[in-house]
């Protein structure tokens, strides 16, 4: 039972509203276009989702056990799952765990691949696992490099929901990439956020991250301009043809989540460790979820 709590444990699972909105608005984007819907590949595709998942949350684990060792203002959200650092499980079963994961993940590719016809799925599969090998380890380690917040908003803003899309059965060369456009600045918001809590330990490991690199306050400030950025893009894009009211509650959602904030960031110091920083990060999560999830129901 120790060993189930501790992969439990490891995996995170909460974190899966990082990946699920991603691949269900590119699925909904193939739908409003095409339709129709499947329901296999959905469950499919969450699926290699959750595969995804746990691939990263068992990689990054590994990769850095040694940052993680000096953290101590980690989060839920934040600073690794702990199960290493505890000593709960082996870098040796992580590992392991990880491999397996990429196995599943581009055999599930392989398998739209050939159910579609084309090798652009297994091919952005690919991508997506390159993706996170350069954000964590050598030669690349762009984490601790600098811009590792861009590989992540890449990975969830664009890979997954193309992947979702084409999976369903939609054309790449067709894809509105306005959607891509609109929700990029969300994630990257989220990216910065998540990486805030984590500043002390991520100074004395050398990586470099965005607060690291300009200072939470400044941080602070360019996660809040990038959520506002991805609302304005909303409002001009032109591609919701839906009911007023359902676009005016979901735009004073995103004014109340993001005026907020905006309120913790000025009032409050906001410092690793602090409650007043657990709340700044999980209303960000909060925010890039809903604002995803809301551009799915909307395109619907």
């Amino acid at each position: 039972m120790k060993k189930i709590g501790a992969w439990i444990q490891a995996s995170r699972l909460p974190a899966q509203a990082f990946m699920f909105p991603s691949l269900l608005l590119g699925q909904m984007i193939y739908t409003s276009i095409n339709g129709d819907f499947s329901w296999w590949k959905f469950i499919l595709i969450h699926l290699y989702g959750l595969f995804m998942h746990f691939f990263i949350v068992y990689a990054n684990d590994y990769a850095d056990y040694h940052t993680d060792q000096l953290n101590s203002t980690f989060t839920p959200f934040t600073g690794g799952s702990r199960v290493l650092v505890e000593g709960v499980l082996s870098r040796k079963s992580l590992l392991m765990a990880a491999n397996l994961m990429v196995g599943l993940c581009i055999l599930i590719g392989v398998g739209f691949s050939f159910q579609i016809g084309s090798f652009v799925p297994v091919l952005l599969v690919l991508i997506g696992l390159f993706l996170l090998y350069a954000y964590s380890f050598p030669p690349f380690k762009i984490s601790y490099r600098g811009c590792g917040e861009t590989l992540q908003m890449l990975g969830v803003g664009v890979i997954l929901p193309l992947f979702a899309y084409v999976a369903q059965g939609g054309s790449i060369v067709e894809f509105p990439w306005i959607f891509i456009f609109m929700i990029l600045p969300s994630q990257m918001a989220m990216a910065i956020s998540t990486s805030l809590p984590d500043e002390p330990s991520d100074k004395l490991s050398q990586k470099k991250t965005t607060v690291v690199l300009l200072g939470a306050k400044t941080a602070k400030g360019t996660m809040i301009l990038f959520y506002i950025l991805s609302v304005v893009i909303f409002l001009v894009s032109g591609q919701f043809n839906v009911a007023v009211l359902k676009v005016v509650v979901f735009l004073l959602i995103m004014a109340i989540l993001i005026l907020l904030q905006i309120a913790i960031a000025i009032f409050s110091k906001g410092n690793p460790g602090s409650k007043s920083l657990f709340y700044l990060v999980a209303l960000s999560i909060l925010t890039n979820t809903l604002f995803v999830l809301g551009i799915s129901t909307l395109v619907s």
